[in-house]
């Protein structure tokens, strides 16, 4: 059990659950110790940090390791996404504001345009920029003072090549394990000052995708059902309580993911199929398949990818039965309670 202080006295920052540290932020490991690295060589030398990408998926962490870095760098941090970006004049601007060893955060960066990111090239390397007025004009050639770049994407591989060597360092942001999530979880719950209990915190991870920003969302609304009961305590009943109201299942499946997973196994037996099929079937579109539901059965093994299409996995099957039993236990029970209401 934790202790905290009463939700009497939540700070107004209660949203703010960020770290200000590496040392302090939880998970990726080995992405600590080569930035740990990189930082202290660079203050040792004096010189601007080497410019950096971290790639991963949604909510792990990739905006929160930027205002940690510079942090640590003693930097002011520039936070721009990139798909806000129209014209190289835009970029341009930004870049020539930049103060020496700043930092640029770009978020989304592999949804730059072609011509802003040529842009960018010669400023990452050469710390210069070279732009046209008119269409007609020659370009004009400014400097800007050594900055770091930091670019954010959820798929590396749609940056072009001269942008990704360009990086110093490249770093791929993993899922995060259940000890690591249980610790995000716990840390968030005594700042909002809620006591918590170990198996209620096991029960929030496992249905939080190895995802802190999905952990965080499923404690606050654990929350809001234990002020609702004038509780400080969050403990496994109130957040098995809590889950059906959100549409969750026991592994955190949402409805979603259920009919993608039904559509694989009552449609196509199992698998294999493809994407698009499973999708339309499932009435999903393509870029919430293939971006959001998709990667969570795949990482809680569900469903696999062959040569062929998609599968589903032992685990899939046993899962969509128990869960298609739990669903017809409640109709019925639900039916019986309407009968004996109606006598």
């Amino acid at each position: 059990m934790t202790t905290a202080a009463p939700p009497t006295q939540i700070s107004v920052n209660e949203r703010n659950f960020r770290p200000q540290t590496l040392g302090d932020f939880i998970g990726q490991r080995q992405l600590k110790q080569t930035m740990q690295l990189m930082l202290y060589s660079a203050k040792t030398r004096k010189a601007t940090l080497e410019h950096v990408a971290f790639f991963g998926g949604p909510g792990l962490g990739k905006t929160t390791l930027a205002a940690i870095i510079a942090h640590e760098a003693n930097s002011r941090l520039h936070e721009i996404a990139a798909p806000s970006i129209g014209r190289p004049g835009d970029l341009a601007s930004a870049l020539t504001m930049l103060q020496p060893n700043d930092i640029l955060f770009l978020d989304e960066i592999h949804a730059l345009k072609r011509d802003s990111a040529e842009t960018l090239y010669s400023a990452m390397e050469d710390f210069k920029v070279s732009i046209k007025l008119s269409k007609d004009s020659d370009p004009i050639t400014m400097k800007v003072h050594p900055f770091t770049l930091i670019g954010s994407t959820t798929d590396f591989g749609l940056l072009p090549g001269p942008m990704r060597a360009r990086f110093g360092h490249s770093f791929h942001l993993q899922p995060y394990t259940l000890d690591e999530l249980v610790q995000i979880i716990e840390r968030a719950a005594e700042k909002m000052g809620f006591f918590t209990e170990e198996e209620a915190l096991q029960a929030i991870a496992r249905r939080s995708r190895g995802t802190p920003r999905v952990a965080l969302r499923l404690l606050r609304r654990c929350v809001d059902v234990a002020i609702s009961s004038d509780e400080d305590f969050i403990d496994t009943e109130l957040v098995e309580a809590t889950m059906p109201i959100l549409g969750l299942d026991a592994l955190g499946l949402e409805e979603a993911d259920r009919q993608y997973l039904a559509a694989l196994i009552e449609i196509y037996r199992g698998g294999p199929a493809g994407l698009g099929a499973i999708a339309a079937n499932a009435g999903l579109d393509m870029s919430t398949a293939k971006n959001i539901v998709e990667p969570a059965l795949l990482l809680m093994g569900l469903v696999a990818r062959t040569p062929r299409g998609r599968r589903v996995t032992r685990a899939g099957h046993k899962h969509h039965q128990t869960f298609a039993q739990s669903a017809a236990s409640v109709n019925w029970n639900r039916i019986e309670a309407a009968d004996q209401a109606a006598n």
